[in-house]
């Protein structure tokens, strides 16, 4: 009987604890349960601000060869029309240079 006395608050203590192991137990599955839901969560809003830099990258990108191909062809109008420009003057100076010509070869005679 003695036993039995001293037996009950250590089966009392033994069965807080085992409560207070599955509370924290419990809690422990908790905080990584919500640790898990953080994680995806983070994971969540760094792909959209990913997304976000790849869009930006290329839209970028994008602006700048249109910028190119816009300067590009402007220089090839430049190009071209100085192309004629020059074949212009040369014509000018050939048919100058021929006129020259005939004028010495009628000063001559």
């Amino acid at each position: 009987e003695k036993l039995k006395t001293a037996l009950k608050p250590l089966q009392e203590k033994l069965k807080i604890f085992k409560d207070c192991k599955l509370n924290w137990s419990q809690t422990a599955e908790h905080i990584k349960i919500q640790a898990e839901h953080t994680e995806h969560q983070i994971k969540k809003e760094f792909e959209k601000l990913y997304q976000f830099l790849r869009d930006e990258e290329a839209a970028r990108i994008r602006a700048l060869r249109e910028e190119e191909e816009q300067k590009s062809q402007m220089m090839k109008e430049k190009i071209k029309k100085l192309n004629r420009d020059m074949s212009s003057l040369s014509d000018t100076i050939r048919a100058t240079e021929e006129e020259m010509r005939a004028e010495d070869v009628s000063f001559l005679q």
